[in-house]
């Protein structure tokens, strides 16, 4: 569309299996309670994906938007996602959130940014930061659960501004600082331990931890 926004939706809708690219706005603006599945965006003059509270977004690819990939208000999942080479953060979401299963990579600042209350679980987070400091994972506040995430080729693996957070089971490697947490966080991070060549059925070393929770940097 020449000016605007490419789909734009009130709230309650469902989004399924349409592409929005090079539009003067965002590539999809829908409102609370709708679904967004299947969709691609690219080359938007802001955001590829915008929604507001209580949206599922799901399957989706952004690609090369001004702005950022997908941005959500409050109490919305995003699962499945890949967001690429957006001019801000891959994935941005604020409160009581549920981000998983989600690949974010050479996105201009973070990966994934997110606020308080969230689950952000399963990721892929590679070379985020590519043109202004970033992290793979940033949150900003409280009671988040960021488990079992990959992070790596950022500035900072995942950085955690606030107090209150449990981080457990995710692996950083090849970062500027591989973790950046503040005190006051539930959080074990064991530098890997590393085996020479393996060839045949047996050999390596333990990683460096039984902690079934810890957190590994290699």
């Amino acid at each position: 569309q020449p000016t605007g926004s490419g789909i734009r939706t009130g709230p309650g809708c469902t989004i399924t299996g349409c592409s929005a690219s090079s539009n003067s706005a965002s590539g999809i603006n829908t409102s609370s309670g709708s679904t967004v599945l299947n969709c691609s965006t690219s080359n938007n003059s802001v955001h590829g994906i915008i929604t507001t509270q209580g949206c599922t977004v799901s399957s989706c690819s952004t690609y090369s938007n001004t702005a950022s990939g997908i941005v959500t208000a409050s109490g919305c999942t995003i699962s499945n996602c890949m967001a690429f080479d957006n001019g801000a953060h891959g994935i941005n979401a604020v409160n009581g959130c549920t981000i998983a299963d989600c690949t974010s990579r050479f996105n201009s600042v973070d990966g994934i940014l997110a606020s308080a209350e969230c689950v952000i679980r399963g990721n892929t987070c590679s070379n985020n930061g590519s043109t202004a400091s970033g992290a793979g994972i940033h949150t900003t506040s409280a009671d988040n659960r960021i488990e079992a995430n990959t992070c790596t080729n950022a500035d900072r693996g995942i950085d955690v501004d606030s107090a209150g957070n449990i981080i457990i089971r995710n692996t950083c490697t090849s970062n500027g600082t591989n973790w950046d947490v503040v005190a006051g966080n539930i959080c074990l991070v064991v530098q890997g331990a590393t085996s020479a060549a393996i060839v045949g059925n047996t050999g390596g070393v333990a990683p460096g931890s039984t902690d079934p929770n810890a957190n590994f940097s290699y």
